[in-house]
């Protein structure tokens, strides 16, 4: 009995060893994934924002200020505050096409993490009065 036991001595601990390395890597997966996840969520709410924004501004007897202020506003309502914060929306109207840019950092919610960086532009022709 007692051979039996001195042989096994320690395995519990090496177990324990490897069940732990196996949970500590698959969570460290998981986290990855869904910050991904949460970055191709932001990347996509912020170009819808900006479409939104150029649609509005193109429009008829709008301005462009008014659809880089309807862009900001869905990304914030999107977002939050912290992520909106993040990064600049600025427009411009060039040759009769309402430009919208963002650029700046998206933050990561894993400590340690860096940001992904995006820039990006939505474009729409304006409307001509008929």
């Amino acid at each position: 009995m007692s051979d039996r036991r001195g042989r096994e001595a320690g395995s519990a601990v090496v177990e324990f060893v490897l069940v732990a390395v196996v949970a500590v890597v698959a969570g460290g997966v998981v986290v990855a994934v869904a910050q991904l996840g949460l970055f191709l969520w932001e990347r996509n709410a912020l170009m819808g924002s900006l479409s939104e924004g150029a649609r509005v501004a193109a429009a008829e007897g709008r301005t462009v200020g008014e659809g880089q202020r309807v862009a900001v506003e869905l990304w914030r309502r999107s977002v939050g505050g912290r992520v909106a914060g993040a990064v600049l929306v600025e427009g411009a109207e060039v040759g009769g096409v309402v430009v919208l840019r963002a650029q700046g950092t998206l933050p990561s919610f894993v400590p340690g993490v860096p940001g992904l960086p995006v820039r990006m532009a939505a474009r729409m022709s304006k409307e001509e009065r008929l």
